[in-house]
């Protein structure tokens, strides 16, 4: 019997899982009991127990996204793969990997990358560089010599998909922060005519990315908190100006993603 099906004949003992893990509150990046669920069952197939999915895995733009000590663990406890840290300090990480015993490649992320990614000027990388190092150069090599554990799905972290990580790559959840599975419910108005897409692709958040970098659904979220800015009628006429601009920019690239 494959993994596979033994996890769905396993349905309603996962289910319960999930729904008491859920209905405990502990996990506040988990909305609902579909959420939880899926959490649970992405991590049954991986081989991690309801509790762990819970606190390791994050879906995000609808995929299972894995933190760096999962990846790690799922790696370590695979009898196929292994990994050694050659090199690892707030300037660059090195990872040597090996199948069956055999030395397999290296995968490396080093803060020149971070910084052509935009990601240097991050909270996360400006208080853990080493962990955020570990963390793309862990998931690097998982997709590069260890994809056997992963059923050939890609393998990301949060933080390769824009959400915002602790030093445990854990996503850092709190009142009134984006969640990933947060997204509009209706569609966007049109934005004004004076905004390009060139003029959107230009603009960048307070870590210093560009919106056209960021996933929809936090654009989406950001969206609808600016709206509430302008809505509530708080802000000085150069702050609704800015807050304006940065509404129309995130339209234009919305709008650019639905035509492709």
């Amino acid at each position: 019997m494959s993994n596979a099906i033994e996890i769905y004949n396993q349905f309603d003992q996962l289910q319960k899982a999930a729904t008491a893990l859920q209905a405990s509150g502990y996990f506040k990046d988990v909305t609902s009991q579909a959420q939880a669920v899926v959490k649970v069952m992405a991590g049954a197939e991986l081989g991690l127990p309801p509790f762990a999915a819970m606190t390791g895995i994050n879906i995000i733009q609808g995929k299972p996204v894995l933190g760096a000590n999962v990846i790690a663990t799922l790696v370590k406890n695979d009898p196929r793969y292994d990994y050694r840290v050659k090199l690892c300090t707030d300037q660059e990480c090195i990872i040597e990997w090996f199948e069956d015993k055999q030395f397999s490649g290296v995968s490396t992320f080093n803060l020149d990358e971070a910084k052509r990614a935009g990601l240097n000027g991050k909270d996360n990388w400006t208080k853990y560089p080493s962990d955020m190092l570990f963390a793309r150069a862990i998931s690097r090599g998982a997709r590069r010599y260890a994809p056997g554990i992963f059923g050939g799905s890609p393998v990301y972290t949060p933080d390769e998909m824009g959400a915002e990580v602790d030093a445990d790559g854990n996503v850092v959840v709190e009142a009134g922060e984006w969640k990933p599975e947060q997204a509009p419910a209706e569609p966007l108005p049109a934005p004004s005519s004076l905004m390009t897409i060139d003029m959107a692709n230009s603009i960048k958040n307070k870590e210093g990315v560009l919106y056209k970098d960021l996933p929809t659904d936090k654009l989406s979220y950001m969206h609808n908190e600016l709206t509430k800015k302008l809505e509530a009628n708080g802000l000085s006429p150069e702050k609704r100006e800015e807050a304006q601009m940065k509404i129309d920019a995130i339209r234009v690239i919305l709008a650019g993603r639905q035509t492709d």
